[in-house]
């Protein structure tokens, strides 16, 4: 199961179309390479873990609200170059670097201490912070126990769309049996169409045909996002079907990057056009 941190800190909130920077050589769109979790700590035994390490992570947990630098340090030109990058590789030290949440998530990721755990499960139900709450629901998740659903399904529901994200990944990395039907239902309800196409793509990832026919059909959704995000989603998963829907589509789009999205979809599906 790949985990990337992509739902908490790449689609955040529906980014506008592209603007011209100077030299008129466009910026990114929505579309951010993802950031990688490496969730260091499940390849150490907890137990030999110098117990510093996991009281500077409580303290940090308790203490930040909220996880971003304080005024002092946001006029530092260091900061101010970071927030100013528009790259692939600019967004990940961005990332990296102004929001402490990311940093706490690869250190609390499968974390076994019971402190650390209470204190994780405290934040999912009562943090100020939606990405923190988001990144404590996944820290949690990295542990596989089936316990921690009871905190995920809550925040499901809830009116964030920061936590609901959050939930997403967190379903999609436990192992237990009913995540995947909860996957599969945000795909159907969720109020944010981004994250049904998100939820309905994992869902066909894990062999959903009713998923299969959602993205077909939020591949003609009215908005120019949602159609670029589930053709997207298309080129990775689809087949031959697939292949001559997209090719039909092509035709008619007018939107430019839908358009963009479609032609690298095609290239992807070219394999399977025979099918």
């Amino acid at each position: 199961m790949r985990t990337t941190g992509l739902f908490i800190f790449g689609l955040l909130a529906v980014s506008p179309r592209p603007v011209a920077a100077q030299g008129n050589v466009p910026t990114l769109t929505y579309e951010l390479d993802p950031i990688v979790i490496t969730a260091p700590r499940r390849r150490v035994e907890e137990d030999r873990l110098d117990p510093r390490i996991n009281r500077t992570l409580l303290k940090l947990l308790r203490d930040n609200k909220e996880l971003r630098p304080g005024a002092q340090i946001a006029v530092d030109s260091s900061i101010e170059n970071l927030g100013k990058l528009v790259t692939q590789t600019g967004h990940k030290l961005k990332t990296r670097y102004t929001e402490l949440s990311f940093l706490l998530l690869e250190g609390l990721a499968g974390v076994k201490d019971f402190q650390l755990q209470n204190e994780l499960q405290r934040v999912t139900l009562a943090g100020e912070n939606p990405q923190l709450r988001a990144s404590a629901l996944v820290a949690l998740a990295y542990t596989k126990d089936s316990r921690f659903m009871a905190d995920i399904q809550p925040a499901i529901l809830d009116q964030n769309v920061t936590v609901r994200l959050g939930a997403l990944e967190a379903l999609l990395l436990m192992d237990d049996p009913s995540a995947q039907a909860q996957v599969a239902q945000m795909g159907r309800d969720d109020a944010a169409m981004a994250i049904r196409v998100i939820a309905a793509a994992e869902d066909w990832r894990k062999g959903s045909v009713f998923s299969r026919q959602l993205m077909r059909d939020y591949a003609q959704n009215a908005d120019w996002f949602v159609r670029s995000l589930a053709i997207r989603y298309i080129g990775e998963l689809g087949r031959g079907f697939e292949y001559r829907q997209l090719q039909g589509q092509l035709i008619s789009e007018t939107d430019p990057i839908v358009r963009a999205e479609l032609a690298g979809a095609l290239l992807q599906l070219k394999k399977y056009k025979d099918e």
